[in-house]
């Protein structure tokens, strides 16, 4: 096993949950406004972030179930907590269908804050 296996697992798991972010559902404007994206382009966003969702949390229990005593352990387990919190967020809005999400209530509830 290579070294610092539970830092790669870590690493692996951050950069798939780096692609879950609300703010590649919008194209940012030169004027820094935001406005959604095409169809085509949402169904793709949509896809990663889903894949992402599963590769992240599969990278972070790694890190939790074969290196429970890792530096990065608790963070692990803060960011599962934090995609479940997420997950919903994006199970809503695929469901809903007409349903429009207000973006300034959103981030409030994940406890998100644009930079």
């Amino acid at each position: 096993m290579a070294a610092n296996q539970d830092y790669q697992y870590y690493k692996q798991g951050i950069k798939y949950y780096r692609n879950i972010h609300p703010g590649k559902l919008y194209k940012r404007n030169p004027d820094t406004t935001f406005e959604t994206k095409t169809y085509k382009e949402l169904l793709g966003v949509l896809n990663t972030i889903y894949v992402s969702f599963n590769s992240a949390e599969y990278y972070f229990k790694k890190v939790i179930q074969e290196y429970p005593n890792s530096q990065y352990s608790e963070d692990a387990k803060n960011k599962i907590d934090l995609l479940k919190k997420l997950y919903k967020s994006y199970a809503n809005i695929m469901n809903s269908g007409d349903k429009i999400v207000q973006s300034d209530k959103f981030m409030s509830e994940m406890g998100l804050r644009m930079l």
